[in-house]
């Protein structure tokens, strides 16, 4: 499943591709589910992982949280990006 994200981002920038990765994973994946795939990768399992997925399950730079982004309100966010008029 990571592999059809990564196929997903592929014609994007690479930075954009693997921020874009890291953010549905973190999104919509549980965290037990990303440890998971990481050990899997990192331990020499003989799992076809896409590049752009490794790279995305680095460690992030230091940053905006997704999920912040998505559940922060207009006070935190500022007036320019609600549509509430």
């Amino acid at each position: 499943m990571a592999n059809q994200i990564a196929a997903f981002f592929a014609s994007y920038p690479e930075r954009e591709a693997v921020a874009g990765i890291r953010d549905h994973l973190h999104a919509f994946w549980t965290p037990r589910m990303i440890e998971t795939l990481r050990a899997d990768a990192a331990d020499g399992a003989e799992i076809d992982l896409h590049h752009l997925v490794r790279s995305a399950l680095e460690p992030a730079p230091a940053g905006e949280d997704p999920v912040e982004k998505v559940i922060a309100g207009p006070d935190e966010l500022g007036s320019m990006v609600s549509d509430a008029g």
